[in-house]
């Protein structure tokens, strides 16, 4: 008699693997196979936002379902880790300021440089790119300054324009925060006193200090 746990020789690991990687909060899964092919172990890598048990029982229901395999709730673990950084996970990091921004065209391609501080130490962001590529540069040159203070998380540039507004001048920039929860953005704006490059590194961090700064 054939044990629910043996796997058919047309069923890879991988397919099983995949499969579980696929159910709400799971990131990760490993299969492990005795002599014969017989699952023994299933081990699980989740997010904090489901119960336990819950998804030993998805996992077995999946199995079951896809593979026609039945599992017992013992040979599944699951390991919960935490989150990566999301908004309001930034509210102990200090603010950030804009120390320097340097600009240089060369034909069609400009480089920006941005310098910028926090709780004393200093960040520079270099980024190049063609010269119609105008205030997005800029933004991004900051958010590659400040990498080294998110971790893991990436952060983006969505929106980086200079509009009018009345009788002034508004740089406008968004950016995006991509997690496992969904992305988070947030915008910041300023008004162009000096040129447009200075207002869009000012904007830019409006918009980061409220990830830094958040309740």
């Amino acid at each position: 008699m054939n044990d629910p746990r043996d796997v058919p020789s047309r069923v890879a690991m991988e397919d099983i693997e995949s499969a579980l990687a696929r159910i709400p909060s799971v990131t990760a899964a490993r299969v492990v196979t005795g002599p014969g092919g017989r699952i023994t172990e299933v081990h699980v890598l989740a997010r904090r936002d489901r119960a336990p048990k819950q998804l030993v029982r998805d996992v077995q229901s999946v199995v079951l379902a896809s593979f026609g395999l039945e599992l017992d709730y013992r040979t599944v673990s699951v390991v919960q880790l935490d989150d990566p950084l999301v908004e309001g996970d930034f509210a102990h990091h200090p603010r950030v300021a804009l120390v320097r921004l340097a600009s240089d065209v060369r034909g069609h391609s400009t480089e920006i440089t941005v310098q910028v501080s926090a709780a004393g130490q200093e960040h520079v962001g270099t980024v190049s790119g063609p010269a119609s590529s105008g205030m997005r540069l800029v933004a991004r040159a900051v958010v590659q300054a400040v990498a080294g203070l998110i971790g893991d998380s990436a952060l983006d540039v969505d929106f980086a324009e200079v509009l009018p507004a009345g009788e002034y001048r508004v740089a406008v920039a968004v950016l995006r925060l991509a997690t496992s929860k969904g992305d988070q953005v947030v915008s910041g704006s300023a008004v162009v006193r000096k040129d447009g490059n200075d207002a869009m590194a000012r904007a830019s961090l409006s918009a980061l200090n409220r990830l830094f700064t958040a309740p």
